[in-house]
Parts: structure tokens; sequence; C-alpha cells
């Protein structure tokens, strides 16, 4: 939850390679990933498995930050 309030919140129409991507509601967010451009992001499935480069479409968040 400190991560989604420590920048300006932004639609997912307006990521830039290095914003963050949220998905839940504010406040309630369950997970995060660094949109890396050409509608990929990174982030770490779950525990134990290794960090992958994902397809938004695939797993669309629910808003982004940036920094």
């Amino acid at each position: 939850v400190p991560q989604e309030s420590a920048g300006t919140t932004i639609s997912l129409s307006q990521l830039a390679p290095g914003d963050l991507v949220f998905w839940g509601s504010h406040g309630a967010t369950y997970h995060v990933g660094i949109y890396v451009g050409g509608g990929q992001y990174i982030h770490a499935p779950t525990s134990g498995q290794t960090v992958t480069v994902q397809s938004i479409s695939g797993w669309s968040p629910d808003f982004g930050v940036r920094m």
C-alpha cells in the first residue's frame, strides 16, 4: 500500500516504462509490477517462482503509479 500512494495515480493508457502497475483497488492492492513498455510488465508471480515479463493483455492491472 505505501507504494501505491508514493506517486501520482495514472490511467493504464498513460503508462510509460518505469511506472508501477497495481492489481486491486486503492488501499487494497494485492500485486504490483513494473511496466517495461510495449504492453509488458515485469513481476514475481508468487513466492518461489521466477521473475517474469508478462503481457498486460493477459492479466491487466487496475491502475498505474508514476513516481
